[in-house]
């Protein structure tokens, strides 16, 4: 006869999914042994194993982790149950109905019930306090539930080496995720930017700060991506056309989202989209009229610079005013066309004699593009497209490396594989990291962090794009009195390998040596992992890509033990 509940250790590279059940059931214990910097979090993956019968009342918790007279307190360590959401795999346009559950959302710490031959992951989170005393630490999760005769425990070992994580303002590469604050009120019912609205974003935020992110997304259209999210997407600024038929502007909503996340540490850089939104569609209240009107000039034209002229130097002024001019980029993503919005942005220098700085995302890239991107102080570029010209994305990144103020990045979105969709391995997270990096990166963007579906909680699958696709993060129940944000695995790996590749810039520019074996390491990051249509890691990628991972991470150990014995020395 079965045991109630089977508790082990599993590979936190890849979902404990339900069909998984006999392999994890007959599979040995994975090696329950983390190590850590001083100030970083160590991750490991628990499943339970569900026997004969229902089991209720699951919960799970941490002991100390000591070593000796030293310890990592309980209260440093989470234990998660993951909870599942259902996903159509593959792109939304070719949804016919069919859904697969994964467990993916960091629900949290329970009690759970578990079904008969079921699996129930538990997603562990073990936060190293900076001034722990480096060695070999013992640790153990126990697990407990409604009529076990006592807890099941596994035994958990972390290796705390004697280097401090960089803190996420130090970070030599970070991540952008797009932000949708307005999808956040819509979701839980409360009027934008009203103190409740405030209220639920200030520790949904903190999360993505937590991250290394820091920079943030201002819409100043009505619509900038055609009503790409489940429910409107308003403009922070309000265009009005009064009767003069001159242009006023209401940047009301603007500096409550702004003066918020700066609160937060956020918002060194304000992206607003966009100067050529999807098209061309600006929004207007006209006074005279007493209705909205829509304008789509396009780019280039006199229809053109008369409707966005006045725009950019109210913006302008304000920004100056505000003392964020700075800070403002004006983001064009996935458009043709952009030189000719550059040229208007370059025009209007009014507010400080230099004009605003200029953003993009490119689903098009070659070295041809390369005059165009020298105009912007951010770019990043598709991994699909970048990948297809690799050798031209090196150059480009090597002629911007340690340029002040410029970013080149990579980024993920629909269609691309590896990637950090709902059915995504987790391995996959972690390798766009690594693989931005070895690209010659100083960041990775992900649109988005927040714009969620109808049900994420139940539902990920998006009518255009793939499940998962527009959002890292879960939102609580929609009734919830203090509503709490939820991580997702593909997030924690997504930051688990922010922290190890810092760790690794950081160690390269200790010395000659390491940095050589920093860029020998990266190296070793695979460009290319086969699929099995619309982004699905095939079996061959499943048994290759945590296995590289993983080699990554020991590299990454091995070359902290060197930095370590050169210091004593």
């Amino acid at each position: 006869m079965k045991p109630k509940l089977t508790l082990k250790i599993a590979n936190s590279d890849l979902l404990p999914t339900q069909d998984r059940y006999e392999e994890l059931l007959a599979a040995a214990n994975e090696c329950g042994a983390l190590t850590a910097w001083r100030g970083d979090t160590a991750l490991a993956l628990l499943v339970l194993l569900g026997g004969e019968e229902r089991v209720n009342g699951i919960r799970a918790w941490a002991k100390a982790f000591q070593n000796g007279e030293h310890t990592i307190p309980s209260e440093s360590v989470s234990c998660s149950f993951l909870s599942e959401t259902k996903a159509f795999v593959g792109n939304g346009k070719k949804d016919n109905g069919s859904r697969e559950s994964f467990p993916d959302v960091l629900y949290g710490p329970g009690p759970v019930d578990l079904e008969a031959g079921r699996v129930q992951g538990i997603f562990v989170c073990v936060h190293v306090p900076v001034d722990t005393a480096p060695g070999r630490y013992q640790g153990e999760i126990s697990v407990t539930a409604e009529g076990l005769d006592e807890p099941l425990t596994q035994q958990l070992t972390l290796e705390v080496l004697d280097a401090v994580q960089p803190a996420p303002e130090d970070y030599r590469f970070d991540i952008e995720l797009w932000q949708y604050p307005y999808r956040v009120a819509q979701y839980y019912g409360l009027k934008p930017f009203s103190q409740a609205h405030l209220d639920v974003l200030r520790p949904h935020l903190r999360l993505y700060r937590t991250l290394g992110g820091h920079a943030i997304t201002a819409s100043i259209v009505e619509e900038p991506w055609n009503g790409q999210t489940y429910g409107a997407y308003p403009s922070m600024i309000k265009w009005v056309r009064r009767k003069d038929k001159r242009f006023a502007f209401d940047f009301t909503d603007f500096d409550k989202w702004v003066t918020l996340c700066h609160e937060l540490g956020l918002g060194d850089k304000i992206v607003c989209y966009s100067l050529i939104p999807w098209g061309n569609k600006v929004t207007y209240y006209d006074e005279k009229k007493r209705a909205f009107h829509s304008s789509s000039p396009r780019p280039g034209t006199r229809r053109y610079r008369k409707l966005w002229t006045p725009f950019l130097k109210a913006l302008a002024a304000h920004a100056k005013e505000k003392g964020w001019y700075d800070q403002i980029y004006i983001g064009i993503d996935e458009r043709r066309h952009m030189e000719k919005a550059y040229d208007l942005i370059d025009a209007v220098t009014g507010a400080t004699g230099t004009p605003l700085r200029k953003a993009a995302a490119m689903d098009h890239f070659s070295a041809k593009y390369f005059p165009l991107i020298d105009r912007m102080a951010s770019v990043s570029v598709g991994l699909e497209t970048a990948t297809k010209a690799l050798e031209d994305y090196r150059v480009l990144a090597n002629r911007r490396k340690g340029r002040e103020g410029l970013r080149t990045t990579i980024y993920t979105c629909v269609g691309h594989f590896p990637n950090s969709f709902t059915y995504s391995m987790p391995a996959e997270s972690y390798w766009t990291i690594f693989f931005s990096a070895a690209q010659g990166a100083n960041g990775f963007l992900r649109w988005a962090y927040d714009a969620w579906v109808q049900d994420p909680l139940r539902d990920t699958t998006h009518v255009s794009f793939e499940s998962g696709d527009c959002f890292l993060v879960y939102p609580d129940e929609p009734d919830a009195a203090k509503p709490i944000t939820k991580s997702s695995v593909r997030l924690e790996k997504l930051a688990q390998g922010l922290r190890d590749l810092n760790k690794l810039l950081f160690l390269a520019e200790q010395s000659p040596a390491l940095a050589e074996k920093a860029t020998q390491l990266l190296g070793q990051v695979k460009v290319n992992y086969t699929q099995k249509g619309d982004a699905v890691a095939d079996e061959q990628t499943r048994m290759a890509l945590p296995s590289d991972m993983a080699a990554l991470r020991r590299g990454l150990w091995t070359l902290t033990e060197e930095y370590l014995s050169d210091d004593k020395k």
